[in-house]
């Protein structure tokens, strides 16, 4: 998937250590499971996402299936840290005559597939799994994750309530079915917030997920205002640029590939904006130096809303996600590539977790 400059880029796209909420290794195989047959369009998708495998991923093996199935369950352990060595044992195992490992394949293949960006093809793995086995929380999961990325948050939402009658302990499933929620309500401030306050409940004193802390618009505007005052007051000069606050990213535009969970935007001049730029001089404090000192006039600065506010938990830590979500704003506005020096709140995303396991049953 191709990155676009400025955008906020987070663990949801781009490979990071998992932090420890996540339910580490959890494919728990159905040996029950019915067998079936891969069908001419998913055979065709599985010789595409072979493609995506260069040759220094592909390892032979051979196993029992009890063997297979720990092979499955440990890369699906440790996907985000080699995704593409992932899917080439998720792609191995597709033709195993054992149908519980030919499920745990696809879960394998939808989980590699969702972290190297290929998410509609993410949800067709997923779907054959789900559609084989229709009580697999791993499928489940994985089918909502990537129905989540790709916008169709209705759809995200029933098979989250589909997973909870399966896997009623699996904390992230409660925080994206709270996320799910926000979008398909965002005026609502109390969107979600029964299935947040599980999602915290469940990670009780870990502070892994949180209940939001929602604040007004105007409030919310005053703050992002305030930073850009701050950053006039570092700068010795006017930056020239309002902040626009808006809920959510565009649906449309999440259905074309945008993160749902992005935090900000930065929306280059309209054409003619040409070299009448806005004069910012060297950046301090938290801005890097050696930074450009101009930002080309035109270029519009978005800070969204409720992705900034699903992250904190009081208003302190909202007021620093703001703070931080600006910085970041400036120093992409400004190609300084520099690290900004905020922390902010832990970016703690629910459909970057691991599939469930029998404790979250």
């Amino acid at each position: 998937m191709r990155l676009v400059p400025g955008d906020d880029v987070t663990p949801s796209v781009i490979p990071e250590p998992r932090p420890s909420h996540h339910s580490g290794p959890g494919y728990v195989a159905n040996r029950q499971a019915p067998d079936f047959e891969l069908d001419e369009p998913l055979r065709n998708a599985a010789a595409r996402w072979l493609n995506l495998v260069p040759a220094e991923h592909r390892r032979d093996g051979r196993e029992s299936a009890e063997d297979a199935l720990h092979t499955l369950r440990e890369h699906t352990r440790t996907c985000p840290d080699h995704p593409l060595g992932a899917l080439w044992v998720a792609h191995r195992h597709l033709q195993d005559p054992v149908p519980a490992v030919r499920i745990a394949s696809l879960v394998l293949a939808s989980e590699a597939l969702w972290w190297l960006g290929h998410f509609a093809d993410a949800r067709e793995a997923a779907q054959a799994a789900a559609d084989a086995d229709p009580a697999s929380a791993q499928a489940l999961w994985r089918l909502a994750v990537a129905l989540y990325r790709l916008g169709r948050f209705e759809e995200a939402g029933e098979r989250l309530d589909d997973l909870l009658k399966l896997a009623s302990r699996f904390a992230p499933a409660w925080a994206l079915r709270g996320q799910v929620k926000v979008w398909l309500d965002a005026g609502n401030p109390a969107a979600g917030r029964a299935d947040f306050a599980t999602a915290a409940a469940l990670s009780s004193g870990a502070g892994i997920w949180v209940m939001p802390y929602r604040m007004a618009a105007a409030d919310f505007r005053a703050a992002a205002d305030a930073q850009l005052r701050v950053h006039d007051a570092e700068t010795g000069g006017s930056a020239g640029e309002a902040v626009d606050v808006v809920l959510l990213p565009d649906k449309s535009r999440v259905e074309r590939g945008v993160d749902p969970d992005r935090r900000w935007h930065l929306q280059g001049p309209s054409a003619g904006g040409g070299d009448s730029d806005t004069q910012l001089g060297g950046l301090g404090g938290d801005f890097a130096a050696g930074a450009r000192s101009r930002v080309t006039f035109g270029t519009r600065f978005v800070l969204y809303q409720r992705n900034i506010e699903n992250l904190c938990q009081d208003r302190a830590t909202l007021r620093e996600e703001i703070r931080k979500s600006v910085a970041e704003l400036f120093d992409a506005a400004l190609e300084s590539r520099a690290a900004v020096a905020i922390e902010g709140a832990p970016e703690q995303h629910a459909e970057g977790a691991n599939v469930p396991g029998d404790e979250d049953s």
